[in-house]
């Protein structure tokens, strides 16, 4: 029976891949990385996973991991049958343990994966071991959320979309951009926005603001603590308006950067209320 690490194992899939645990999506990691999680026991048959920006399915379900997936059980099988509940339940531990410094070494080129990290203020609360740490004091401080925000017109940074084609404007009407009247508060309007989807991007490309926010240490010396961010998507898929809280808000310098990196991203067409993003990193001493 071959196991993690071992040169006889069947190659890992390809491509990278994003997974669904205990209700958040975590990723993009390598298909060795992830394979590494099936073989310890973190994820299994019924764990929704995707391949870059497709649907998403149960493990099992992905061909690619059908081999690995019956040698994964049966390894799983015998640990149980042999070592006995009692060292199962301390095994399961290490993992859990060790789970951290997997992701941590499967990311080459990029930024680490987290450790487990307490909250700075107030009441002490775990956070996710997935969280990532970019290094230099930039970490993220909060998962990706998805909803609906009120915000006053007077704190609000508008990109203007790009011009849409003859044929966008056919199918997605004068509405595709997300411009027109405000509508009226408490209007009940339909939303057709994808949360995983969104979600799934911006674990992808959150990287891409920490050029800005290192950028704004530097300048700001003595800076430390949370930037809170809050984004709007138009309905064009493109981010529509920014939100930064905190003691950074007035940075116009931090609010350009952040502004034209967010430009280059890009989700899914929509019709419908506009969702509402928000993240946070934590940026200095702990």
């Amino acid at each position: 029976m071959t196991t993690p690490g071992d040169p006889t194992r069947q190659p890992a899939p390809d491509g990278e891949w994003l997974f669904e645990k205990g209700g958040r999506i975590y990723g993009p990691v390598p298909g060795e990385a992830l394979l590494d999680l099936l073989y310890r026991g973190e994820v299994d048959a019924r764990t929704p996973v995707a391949e870059g920006e497709g649907a998403y399915r149960p493990l099992g379900e992905v061909a690619a991991f059908g081999l690995h997936l019956r040698k994964a059980q049966a390894k799983l099988r015998v640990e149980r049958e042999v070592t006995g509940a009692r060292q199962v339940a301390r095994s399961r531990r290490r993992r859990r343990a060790a789970l951290v410094a997997l992701l941590a070494a499967g990311a080459v080129g990029g930024a680490a994966w987290a450790a487990f990290r307490l909250a700075r203020q107030g009441p002490r609360e775990a956070r996710s071991a997935l969280l990532e740490d970019f290094g230099g004091g930039i970490a993220v401080a909060a998962p990706v959320k998805v909803g609906g925000s009120r915000r006053p017109t007077d704190d609000e940074v508008e990109i203007p979309p790009e011009e849409p084609s003859a044929a966008g404007r056919a199918a997605t009407g004068p509405s595709a951009a997300g411009a027109g009247p405000a509508r009226p508060r408490g209007a009940l309007v339909q939303s057709n926005w994808d949360a995983a989807h969104i979600q799934s991007v911006v674990a992808r490309e959150q990287r891409s603001l920490v050029p800005c926010i290192r950028a704004e240490s530097e300048r700001v010396r003595d800076w430390s603590g949370e930037l809170p961010l809050e984004f709007a998507i138009g309905n064009d898929g493109r981010v529509a308006q920014l939100w930064i809280d905190g003691p950074r808000k007035g940075s116009a310098e931090l609010r350009g950067c952040l502004l034209g990196t967010m430009k280059g991203w890009a989700f899914r067409p929509f019709a419908g209320e506009r969702p509402v993003v928000s993240l946070s990193f934590r940026v200095g001493a702990r």
